[in-house]
C-alpha cells in the first residue's frame, strides 16, 4: 500500500513539474530574434547588450 502511495505521489509531482516547465517556454520561443519573454509583463522585450 505504500508503494502504491509513494508511486502516485511521484507520478502526479512528476507531471505537475513538467506541466509548469513548459508553460513559459512556448510563448518564449515566439518572441522575434533580438527579443526575450518578460514573465512579468508577459511579453518580448528587446534585449539590451552592454
Amino acid at each position: 500500500m505504500t508503494k502504491l502511495l509513494l508511486t502516485t505521489a511521484f507520478i502526479l509531482s512528476a507531471s505537475l513539474a513538467s506541466a509548469e516547465c513548459t508553460r513559459g517556454h512556448d510563448q518564449a520561443m515566439s518572441c522575434a530574434q533580438g527579443q526575450s519573454y518578460d514573465s512579468e509583463t508577459g511579453s518580448c522585450v528587446p534585449l539590451v547588450n552592454s
